[in-house]
Parts: structure tokens; sequence; C-alpha cells
């Protein structure tokens, strides 16, 4: 009867071990909540390229790359990031309670909806400029070969440092961007208040799409209005719309 108490007290225990285990890996790394196409993940940032499945989880350290038409959204204690078609993105640090977050745009286009930082900062950069937030939702775009690169801001605020910003940086608020050429040359700012309303871009967003076709990019969490795009854009859940 002893015996048999103490199997089942030790199974229990081994139970309760694995449990807390993938509690403890659900929060230390980003899971794939969504993905179409071919998306790979280089672990570490060095090495071979594997695929990635709907359900695996990105680590520190890791670089997804989409392919083309291929997307997929990463989810961390309710955060989103989604990255969208030809684009890298480098996992640098996820925060915990007792460090702060970086994410890299190395190439391509990504969105970001951060919550729970509870005090914690975090940074979006590209090769050329850097995005300070602290909850709010953006999007950063990088193009390698010309090497400029532009982010806009849906909700809250963010912190731009890049050439032609002062020394403490440039704030940027909600329905505006920021494009940085790659030459140096000094930051261009834009503002969409009339342009993307809410969940939906509006016929004005196509003309100002043909100045700048980077911007199709937003089509993934903004629904046009009004006129019909030429080329769709892989999209998933509604925007914000991800739960962990």
């Amino acid at each position: 009867m002893k015996l048999r108490v103490w199997m089942i007290l030790s199974l229990m225990l081994s139970i309760g071990s694995l449990v807390l285990v993938s509690q403890e890996n659900k929060e230390k790394d980003a899971r794939v909540s969504f993905l179409i196409g071919k998306v790979q993940v280089q672990k570490g940032g060095k090495g071979s390229w594997n695929i990635l499945k709907q359900g695996d989880l990105v680590s520190e350290g890791d670089i997804v790359s989409t392919g083309n038409a291929s997307k997929t959204t990463l989810l961390y204690k309710g955060s989103e990031f989604k990255v969208l078609p030809n684009t890298k993105l480098k996992i640098s640090s996820l925060y915990n309670e007792s460090k702060d977050g970086k994410l890299e745009v190395q190439s391509g286009f990504a969105w970001f909806q951060l919550v729970n930082l509870k005090g914690k900062k975090f940074e979006v950069s590209t090769p050329t400029t850097t995005a300070g937030v602290r909850g709010t939702a953006f999007s950063a775009f990088h193009d390698h070969k010309t090497k400029d690169s532009s982010f806009c801001t849906c909700e809250g605020k963010v912190l731009m440092n890049g050439t032609g910003d002062p020394k403490d940086g440039t704030m940027q608020e909600k329905g505006n961007g920021g494009y940085y050429p790659g030459d140096g040359a000094e930051p261009k700012r834009s503002s969409y208040e009339g342009i993307i309303v809410k969940f939906k871009s509006l016929p004005p967003f196509k003309d100002l799409m043909k100045k700048n076709i980077s911007l199709k990019n937003c089509l993934s969490c903004h629904t046009p209005q009004g006129w019909t795009p030429e080329d769709a854009v892989p999209s998933d859940e509604t925007y914000g719309g991800g739960k962990m």
C-alpha cells in the first residue's frame, strides 16, 4: 500500500515538474501563432536554416526569415510581432521582470503591438535607426539595398533615434511616420490622419502608396475601404487580436 502511494506521489511530482518546465519555456520564448507560406528560423543566429511551423517556439538570438508571399505572427506575453513577406527579424532580447527587450528588423517589414511591459523598455531597430517604446503599436521597415528605414506609429508613442534626429531623439506620436534615407539625408515626417482610420485605409492611401511601395505592407492590418489594391497582402487575425 505504501509503495503504491509513493509511486502515485512520485508520478504527480513528475507531472508537476513537466508542467512548470512547459510554463517556463512559454514565458521565456515567443510562439508562432500564425504562419503562411515558407518561414524559416536560424537558431542562435548561426548555422543552417530550419522550417518553422505553427506552434513552434522562437528564442532569444534566433533570426526569423519569411519568403515571398509568406508571413508569420509571434506572440510573447500578449505582445504581437508580425513578420511580413521577405523579412528578416532577429529576436535579440525578450523582456521580462529583470531586463528590457530588443528586436532587430534586418530587412523587410514588421509590425509590433507591445503590452505587459511592466515598466521595462523595448527597442526595435534597423541597421540605421532605433525606436524606443513603452507600450504601443507601430511598424518598422528597412530596405537592405538602399539602406532606407521607416517607422509608423499606430498607437502610443515611439522615440526615434537616427541620422538627422536630435541627440535625445524625436518623439513620434500616433498617426505619424518617419522616413530615414539610407544616404544619411534629413528624415522625412508624414501624417496619416484622415488616410488611415483605425483598421481601415481610405482611398487617399492608395495614392500615397504609389509614392512609397513599402506602405503596401500596412494592408496586412488595415483593410482598404473605398478602393481595391492591385496586389493582395497576406493577413491573419484582426489587428491587435492575438491571444497568448
